[in-house]
């Protein structure tokens, strides 16, 4: 053969190859989700591209919801979206559902879709991603906060976990005497003092952002923790989760709620974790239940996605019961209650506490507003105010409702 004619074949073959992936690929979507999930993806998106011939491109999302919801906001109100389809917080999919800039999905998901998801799955879901009877939104993740505890200290003192709030002060009290830390959780702003707040305003029956009844006494609760039993740390008012956890893992603190990453924290600590030092208990109950409110981040379809009909076989896919409980054993963040992924899980780790969680109806829906990430800073200051000394109780009561109504919906 000529020298020039192996040339001409060479080529001949490179433009074959190049014409055959763009056969292959004849249409693409782009796919926006946090950086750090996009590893445990990248084989489901594989299998996804080989079946349907659709090229997915991911893109990065900020981490925070809050920052999620701006950096959309600004997208959806000029009427465009880099995105065909998107993981979103619960701090936006209420308000771009109910501004128009969501798909509906209801036609994209199979009838029995939401047989596979259990009641307090589901009632979440009807909150926080319904309007009208539309589903905008399906989570992927479904988190709420633990309670974990010393076991190893518990058992050297013949001590059970407390079932109630009050067994929670009294052990408390036990561990304060030795120079511990008895209950600790990050009360910073912004938002991490709402969450405790929130936590215990559900258990004490209350609505955090209608400053009632519940809210007081959960409020007040946390007051007398720091102030009267003092078996709360007023410097946690300060303090961030990883300082927090670093308080737990320096053997400080003997009971803490948290989110569900701190299993795998205390874990992967492996010159601290031993069996029985981060143990999880069911969350002590209050005047009302031992409820632990859920939220979480899932996929939604913009309604200015370029490319609908690819959007709507992607989430068809990532959503069907045959992916989701892959992708949550992939990656923990994709972990939900969803019964397809409990059994593919089993007793696997924190999955065996989700399913005795979900069992025990602890799951609680997150408290809605429509505009949750203002509402949510609303509470903050003003709690904040009233653990510092600045105003009384029903000050701070009085000035939230004030505030709350002039943000409206």
């Amino acid at each position: 053969m000529k020298r020039g004619s192996w040339w001409f074949f060479v080529i001949l073959a490179c433009v074959a190859g190049l014409s055959l992936s763009g056969m292959a690929f004849a249409e693409e979507i782009r796919v926006a989700i946090q950086s750090f999930a996009h590893e445990a993806l990248k084989p489901f998106i594989e299998q996804f591209e080989t079946q349907t011939g659709i090229k997915v491109i991911l893109e990065s999302m900020p981490s925070s919801g809050t920052d999620a919801l701006t950096k959309l906001t600004t997208y959806y109100r000029a009427g465009q979206s880099p995105y065909d389809v998107v993981s979103d917080a619960d701090e936006a999919s209420p308000a771009f559902a109910r501004a128009g800039w969501l798909e509906p999905l209801n036609d994209v998901l199979p009838p029995d879709f939401f047989d596979d998801f259990p009641p307090s799955m589901l009632e979440s879901e009807k909150v926080w991603n319904w309007l009208d009877d539309k589903v905008y939104r399906v989570r992927h993740s479904f988190e709420f906060g633990y309670f974990f505890y010393r076991k190893d200290w518990f058992d050297e003192m013949g001590l059970l976990p407390p079932a109630t709030w009050e067994e929670m002060v009294d052990i408390g009290k036990k561990f304060t005497a030795q120079g511990k830390i008895g209950v600790e959780d990050a009360l910073s702003k912004p938002a991490l003092l709402y969450v405790y707040v929130a936590y215990l305003t559900i258990q004490a029956g209350g609505n955090p952002f209608a400053f009632d009844e519940g809210f007081k006494t959960a409020v007040k609760f946390i007051h007398d923790m720091i102030y009267e039993y003092q078996v709360f740390p007023k410097e946690a008012l300060n303090k961030n989760y990883d300082q927090i956890n670093e308080d737990y893992m320096n053997d400080r603190v003997a009971m803490m709620r948290q989110w569900p990453y701190f299993y795998s924290v205390t874990r992967s600590n492996t010159e601290w974790y031993r069996e029985g030092k981060a143990e999880i208990a069911l969350p002590p109950r209050g005047p009302v239940s031992n409820a632990s409110w859920a939220g979480g981040w899932g996929w939604e379809i913009p309604k200015f996605a370029k490319n609908k009909e690819g959007a709507k076989k992607f989430i068809q896919f990532i959503l069907s019961k045959e992916i989701a409980p892959k992708l949550a054993r992939a990656n923990s963040w994709f972990m939900n209650p969803r019964y397809s992924v409990m059994a593919e899980l089993g007793d696997e780790g924190l999955a065996k506490y989700m399913k005795w969680y979900s069992d025990n109806n602890v799951p609680a829906p997150r408290p809605y507003h429509p505009r949750v990430a203002e509402a949510q800073n609303i509470v903050d200051d003003v709690v904040s105010a009233y653990l510092i000394g600045q105003m009384t109780l029903e000050e701070a009561v009085e000035q939230g409702k004030k505030m709350m109504a002039e943000l409206g919906e």
